[in-house]
């Protein structure tokens, strides 16, 4: 069938009309291969053939009108069979049309209690696997038909079938009943379906008009009524043919139809097999959703509630008229899908096709090789069963690839409802395997003995198993920090786990810090750190100010962090600023002072130079902080490692670096009068040495130089201190607060 040309992203006219044609040769495909699924489920149900046909009809005139599926076909469903069959023989099928009844108002209550959020659950390993399974399937089953041997009814997708044989099985024993006439159909139709999908016949105008299944049957039906003239021993009989049930008038009508048995209304068994139809019927119609919402080459998404609603009225209405109850189909609408279709119109045109099959052009219909209709199915087969899916699902690990492998294995060698089961089933375990393996936190482990367990926002029971080991296995006097500032959720267990946890920690010596644990269950979002207020400046003294510093450096070095808004912080510093303290620090790019102290905007005002001496400049900027912008602490920042230090040690001259070095000098040389002649002292140890007494005498340069900020220290209105941040740690440690 023809190829699906590449959607242009800027076409987004999916109006009913405007895409005909491609949805009329589209509906006319799927018209060709549902005329004898219909057929073939309606008898493996042990219904009236009649009832396929008007099930098909309901699901193109009711179901496609009010779906929100663009692509999907409603119709008679294989996986339902193995409910319908039993049902019917225990309440007689009148009875079995109440309860397609009751199921239709079962979906639609479920629709309009937006149960369809279930679809949103599938993992897409089952999905692709569902795809792949019937793909293999089709291609298993019809390749008898293609050969002639039509025991197994056309929609069967079981893997044991009604002639005794299994879809294996039944490949070696179709040999010894092949039709010569059915091979030469398949191959010729193959080669036609194979032609129309070359590029030179896509630019053919005519290959667009005339979809390559009409062809297909077309030829089929030529080259059949050829050989029962030329070859009548070569022609296929009626046994190998569509069998539409004949209706000559109305009368042969009303003999077709059957209706709803309302003198069971109040037979419980009608509810309880109602509730089981309206369950299954809405899976499987949940799962081809999300399927051929994955087909769609414009990747559009149907709304489920509102399908499950159409669906409710589709069973309501094929109840009523005597039809079998209706699911959105994956075959069929696979079909859509590769012929090309673009809107619901396909599915309208299939059920208005499927209409005129019955009154006006039964007798055609009839004509048609069911290998015919096979070589069709095997194409659509195999797109649905592509080598490239099977490589992408293994590249994508095996806790996909195992669910996927799992339910292509289920739908092959059982049928479609235990195989999506047996895939679900296995995808949960995976689900719980990847949780027990790869739980909803990360783990970072610092410098030395220091653990950080940071959650994510939804902390279930499914990963207790793994927090509780890595709580188990976290080694005596060690520093741990769990984090749950991201979290929303955490289950009530692992909470449990965690107070456990702390209660116990003292007894291996660990130091536990809880960052934001506030409970279980739906927890309240973290507060975010707002900037500094007038008010809330004035309230803090210089030691409590140096208070925040240091607890904003030890989140830090747990990395840890407040929970900030920065837009929101600078929205709030538009107007004006109240920095709490002025700090001075080196030029070195690994000492930002804002991410030290776990800063926001607006938090401190920040001053650097290599070396972190200060000059006049620095002095007034200082007194205007202090002075006029309310802050409390001014602190001199050094850090290990410094380079201007190193430089000043070494006598380095550089243009402009000189004077600067010069200014570091006074450092060198205290520190030398405080060592003992000869001591040997390590180089690096010298530094060190040099880095902290710079600190110092800077400080007491502050004082000396300026009066006005000495005087507010004097009277506690400011402090004025040096620190030492460890470029290896993360750590500050200030030398002493005023």
């Amino acid at each position: 069938m023809p190829g699906i040309q590449i959607p242009d992203p800027q076409d987004d006219n999916f109006s009913f009309f405007a895409n005909l044609k491609d949805d009329i040769p589209a509906g006319i495909a799927v018209f060709l291969v549902s005329v004898p699924l219909s057929l073939g489920i309606a008898l493996a149900s042990g219904a009236p053939l009649f009832s396929g046909l008007i099930t098909g009809i309901v699901g193109g005139l009711v179901v496609a009108p009010l779906s929100g599926s663009a692509l999907g076909i409603s119709g008679t469903a294989a996986g339902l069979a193995l409910i319908v069959l039993p049902t019917i023989e225990k309440l007689g099928f009148g009875g079995f049309l109440l309860a397609v009844i009751v199921a239709g108002l079962l979906q639609i209550v479920m629709g309009l209690a937006k149960a369809g959020v279930i679809a949103y659950y599938f993992p897409s390993s089952v999905i692709n696997g569902m795809l792949s399974g019937i793909g293999i399937i089709i291609f298993l089953k019809q390749i008898p038909h293609a050969v002639g041997y039509d025991r197994d009814y056309e929609g069967d997708f079981s893997f044991s079938q009604i002639d005794n044989y299994s879809s294996l099985t039944e490949l070696f024993h179709m040999l010894d009943q092949s039709q010569p006439g059915a091979i030469l159909i398949a191959l010729a139709s193959l080669l036609v379906l194979l032609l129309w999908e070359l590029p030179f016949m896509q630019k053919r105008r005519f290959s667009h008009l005339l979809p390559a299944p009409l062809v297909v049957v077309a030829l089929g039906v030529l080259f059949n009524e050829t050989l029962r003239n030329v070859v009548p021993g070569f022609a296929l009989q009626e046994t190998h043919l569509v069998m539409i049930p004949l209706v000559q008038d109305m009368s042969g009508l009303m003999q077709q139809l059957h209706f709803p048995d309302f003198s069971q209304v109040t037979n419980p068994e009608i509810y309880w097999a109602g509730l089981t139809l309206a369950v299954v019927a809405s899976l499987e119609t949940l799962l081809s959703l999300d399927a051929v919402d994955k087909l769609d080459p414009y990747k559009r998404i149907t709304p489920s509630n509102r399908e499950l609603i159409a669906q409710g009225i589709g069973n309501i209405s094929s109840g009523l008229l005597g039809g079998l109850p209706l699911t959105q189909v994956i075959v069929r609408s696979s079909i859509n899908v590769q012929s090309g279709a673009k809107t619901k119109a396909a599915s309208i045109v299939n059920g208005l096709l499927l209409v005129s099959a019955v009154f006006l052009i039964p007798t055609i219909i009839n004509k048609i090789p069911l290998a015919s209709l096979a070589a069709i199915l095997l194409v659509v087969g195999y797109k649905l069963a592509k080598p490239e899916t099977f490589k992408t699902l293994y590249q994508s690990g095996w806790y996909h690839f195992i669910p996927f492998c799992a339910t292509v294995l289920g739908l092959v060698f059982t049928n479609i409802l235990f195989g999506i089961l047996i895939g679900l089933t296995i995808a949960l375990f995976s689900i719980l395997l990847e949780n027990y393996k790869s739980a909803y936190y990360f783990k970072e482990t610092q410098i030395g003995n220091k653990h950080v367990i940071r959650l994510s926002e939804h902390v279930s029971f499914l990963n207790r198993a793994n927090l509780q080991q890595t709580l188990e296995a976290l080694p005596a006097h060690s520093e741990v920090v769990i984090d749950a500032t991201r979290s929303k959720y955490i289950d009530y267990d692992v909470y449990e786990i965690i107070q456990t946890f702390k209660s116990e920690a003292h007894h291996k010596h660990i130091k536990l810090i809880l960052e934001n644990v506030r409970g279980f269950g739906s927890l309240p979002s973290v507060e975010n750190a707002r900037t500094q207020t007038y008010e809330s400046q004035q309230s803090l003294t210089p030691n409590k100010v140096l208070d925040l510093l240091k607890e904003g450096n030890e989140r830090f070095v747990y990395n840890l962090k407040s929970n900030r808004n920065l837009l929101e912080q600078v929205n709030d510093t538009s107007d004006g600023q109240f920095p709490i303290a002025i700090i001075l620090s080196c030029m070195d790019s690994r000492t930002s002072v804002e991410l030290i102290f776990d800063l926001g905007l607006g938090d401190v005002f920040s001053a650097r130079i290599a070396g972190n001496i200060v000059n006049d400049d620095f002095l007034g900027s200082m007194e205007f902080a202090c002075k006029l912008a309310g802050s409390k602490l001014i602190v001199v920042l050094g850090h290990t490692h410094c380079g201007a230090i190193k430089g000043a040690c070494a006598d380095a001259k550089l243009d402009h670096l000189t004077g600067l070095l010069a200014k570091i000098k006074p450092a060198i040389t205290c520190v030398h009068a405080e060592m003992p002649a000869n001591n040997g002292i390590d180089k690096n140890e010298l530094i060190q040495k040099v880095a902290d007494k710079n600190v110092q005498l800077t400080v007491e340069q502050i004082r000396q130089q300026s009066g006005l900020l000495a005087a507010m220290e004097q009277a506690g209105d400011i402090a004025i201190i040096g620190g030492m941040y460890d470029i290896e740690t993360g750590k500050v440690n200030f030398f002493h607060a005023a």
